[in-house]
This record gives structure tokens, sequence and C-alpha cells, in this order.
């Protein structure tokens, strides 16, 4: 008995260990120069999905991190489009889902989907993607009673429901004209195609285009290998 209460005391301590060595996410994204979102505008909304089980791979991969960080450059142009689009939409504002992501946490994601399908979706957990480099967010919109509109797919959804285009880099014309096509192959109705063109008009005028296969998904118009060059990596 007394040597399985030495043991149990043993595993009880490392784990209190492992516990207070956790990483702090909040003061290593103020280490990396990011700002908090909502410090610059209020009224913008912030529900991490990735600090819920709410998400792909069902768990919380954030801990008690609950702040949108991001460089702040970028923050500011979501800023700039929390305004406009309050211009357009008295009442409504943004909602974030997910904005600067530690490459751990990239690595965590990325090994859930490995080997599947669903890996074009993820990008690679060595050198990340722009989420790992704070120029990149995840976002929708929400009316006065704080409901996000309807989109046409969910947050995470992976299939050409939540599709803007096909290829990159296109312009806003061919972006709206593919949304416009999911409504003719009955995948998305109207009422989702116009307010998945209005989040793409708004980021648009802010100089943010989104990743085709995530209607969410905004970023520089910038390649990645620019982005990798003019960036630090989320490296923790």
């Amino acid at each position: 008995m007394a040597r399985v209460m030495v043991l149990a005391m043993a595993l009880l301590t490392i784990a209190l260990g492992v516990a207070a060595q956790e990483v702090d996410f909040d003061a290593r994204m103020r280490d990396y120069g990011l700002v908090d979102v909502q410090s610059l505008d209020g009224e913008i909304g912030v529900e991490l999905k990735y600090a819920t089980e709410d998400n792909f791979v069902g768990e919380n991969m954030y801990g008690s991190l609950t702040t949108a960080y991001l460089l702040p450059h970028f923050a500011q142009k979501v800023v700039q489009a929390q305004r406009l689009l309050r211009e357009r939409k008295a009442g409504h504002s943004l909602l974030i889902y997910d904005a600067a992501r530690p490459i751990s946490v990239q690595r965590r994601m990325r090994k859930a989907v490995e080997g599947t399908p669903l890996q074009i979706y993820v990008a690679d957990g060595q050198r990340g993607g722009r989420h790992n480099y704070g120029v990149a967010v995840d976002l929708t919109i929400v009316d006065s009673e704080g409901r996000p509109l309807d989109m046409g797919a969910g947050f995470d959804h992976f299939g050409r429901e939540a599709w803007v285009g096909e290829d990159n880099d296109l312009e806003l014309a061919r972006y709206k004209a593919y949304v416009d096509g999911l409504v003719s192959e009955g995948l998305i109705s109207r009422e989702a195609a116009e307010n998945r063109k209005l989040l793409l008009e708004i980021m648009d005028a802010v100089g943010l285009r989104p990743y085709v296969k995530e209607w969410w998904h905004f970023q520089e118009k910038i390649s990645m290998t620019a982005t990798r060059q003019k960036y630090k990596l989320l490296d923790f």
C-alpha cells in the first residue's frame, strides 16, 4: 500500500509539473509583438473555436486563451473592415473565430488529418501557414442580436459548400461568381450567397483575400513564400 501511495504521489507531482509548464499563450503572443484586436475595437466579437471543442479536432487546443491576437498592421485591417461593415449594415459586427496560432497547435491539427483527404485543408506543421505568422484571420458576420449570418456552411466545414473558388489569387468578381455558381448547383441558398459576398467585399476593400476552400479565412494578397520572408514564425 505504501508503495502504491508513493507511486500515486509521484504521478501527481509529474502531472502538476506539466500543468505548471503549460505555455502562456497570451504572454508569448505579446512577446512576439502581436496585439489584442479588441483593444483596437471593442465591438469586434471573439469566439476562438480552438479554445473549445467546437472544431474539426474536437479538442480545446488553446487552453485558457480567449483573446484574438494579430500583428498590428493586420489587426488594423480587421478594424477597418469592421467600420466598413457598420457603414453598410448598421448593427452588424465581425466575429473572429481564430487569429494568430502557435506552431505547436498547428502541428497537432496537422497530425489529426495527416494521410487523409482532409490534409489539404490544414497547413503543414513544420513551416506553418499564415495563421502561424499572425497574418490570417477566420471570421464571420453577426447581426445586431449577435447571431451569425447564414454563410451556407459552418466554420471548419470541409467540402465545396465552404469554398469561394478553385484557384487562389482570383479577383473579387470571380470569387463572387463562384459563390453564385454554388447557388445554381443547389449547394447553398441565395441568402447565404449574398451574406458570403458581403463578407468578401468588406475584406477585399481593406486588402485581404480569402483562402478559396474556407469562406471564413482571410489573408494578405502576397504569396506564402513572401509571408515567411517578411514575418516571424510563432515558434511556441
